[in-house]
């Protein structure tokens, strides 16, 4: 009866709506496959590394049973994923003797055939065969994306999900309302660098750092490269002599541009605009929820004047609390904004003035 219920599901046409059957429902999910999964579900494996952060921002960190480690400032707002294993190493085969609800994976980075071959369910999370070629189709895919871990995750999460697009259509309509009025040839080159340890790692054509770069009104030079996960060569950034260098959150902030001889005649170096960008819940830079705020950031890098009346720290603090329903201090802010883990209780005492547990008072 269920079969027959599904077939008919599947028929509906109704997209992104989940199809409730029982203690399941069908998802349309970011390959456009439909997919039977629990209508709550409590064992979730991600092998697609942005997963875990869409989860647990939507609330749903307890289901997550596998994923790869998380940043400090993750373990610190959602302690709920210390009890999450690590999914290195784990086989299909283990996989399968979990119990576990369904696997989430990206194509490109992950191969889905293992899995599939080995009887688990899997979840398609992004696609970057589709990636989105305007700023209107990017706009619409993102959400998209929210909106399906929301359709996922179940009627909290969907809720929590509605609430950030509408943040997000909101935030990124007041930084287009300044930027879009900024003719092409007065936008700053900006050129983006710094994955998987090299400043030649970048992201190409349609990638998510194209298109937060073109809201806060930069010419975001790495288009140029038609991937999504893009390699530079550095005779075309040398060639590119961009205005500007971001670095990725994941980038070793120790690894001194200036220092190296190869890009130390850059304009972007010689004048010290290179700048390491943030490193949150999850990296700014990587499809992360933050991308919102990174917008923010950028457009007050970019353009300090027309930005001068966004305070960053509390455009970071009003995001945290209205759309996670996390507080963050001052103090956070700043260090996330530094790419920086937060402060131990011990740092913290200390730099509060206070006595340390466990420490006796200097006598006098």
């Amino acid at each position: 009866m269920l079969g027959i219920l599904l077939t008919v599901l599947f028929g509906a046409g109704i997209g992104n709506i989940p199809l409730y059957a029982g203690d399941h429902k069908i998802i349309t999910d970011m390959c456009d496959k439909k997919v039977e999964v629990p209508v709550e579900p409590k064992r979730i494996v991600c092998m697609h590394c942005v997963s875990p952060e869409k989860i647990m921002t939507l609330g749903g960190g307890n289901s997550i049973l596998l994923m790869a480690q998380q940043s400090p400032w993750a373990y610190r707002l959602y302690p709920e994923i210390k009890k999450a294993q690590s999914n290195k190493g784990v086989t299909p085969e283990q996989l399968r003797d979990m119990n576990v609800d369904f696997v989430l994976y990206t194509p490109g980075m992950t191969k889905e055939s293992p899995y599939s071959k080995a009887g688990l369910k899997t979840v398609c999370t992004f696609n970057a065969d589709t990636r989105p070629g305007s700023l209107d189709e990017y706009r619409q895919n993102f959400k998209r994306q929210i909106s399906f871990f929301g359709a996922l995750l179940g009627p909290d999460a969907k809720a929590r999900a509605d609430q950030y697009n509408r943040y997000f259509d909101r935030k990124v309509q007041q930084i287009l309302s300044i930027t879009s009025k900024i003719e092409k040839k007065n936008r700053p080159r900006v050129y983006y660098g710094g994955l998987h340890g090299s400043p030649l790692g970048s992201q190409g054509n349609g990638s998510v750092m194209h298109w937060n770069t073109e809201v806060a009104g930069g010419n975001y030079l790495p288009a140029a490269l038609d991937d999504n996960h893009a390699t530079a060569t550095l005779q075309q950034v040398l060639l590119w002599d961009p205005d500007i260098i971001l670095l990725s959150g994941y980038f070793d902030p120790s690894d001194d541009l200036k220092k190296n001889p190869d890009w130390a005649s850059l304009k972007a170096v010689k004048s010290g605009k290179v700048y390491h960008l943030p490193r949150g819940i999850y990296t700014w830079d990587h499809a992360s929820g933050e991308g919102v705020l990174l917008m923010i950031h950028l457009a007050k890098i970019f353009y300090p004047e027309q930005f001068q009346d966004w305070d960053m720290i509390q455009e970071m603090k009003a995001f945290y609390s209205e759309v996670y329903g996390k507080a963050v201090t001052d103090q956070d802010a700043e260090r996330i904004l530094n790419c920086l883990p937060p402060l131990s209780k011990e740092e913290a005492a200390v730099k509060a003035g206070e006595a340390v547990p466990g420490t006796a008072p200097e006598q006098g």
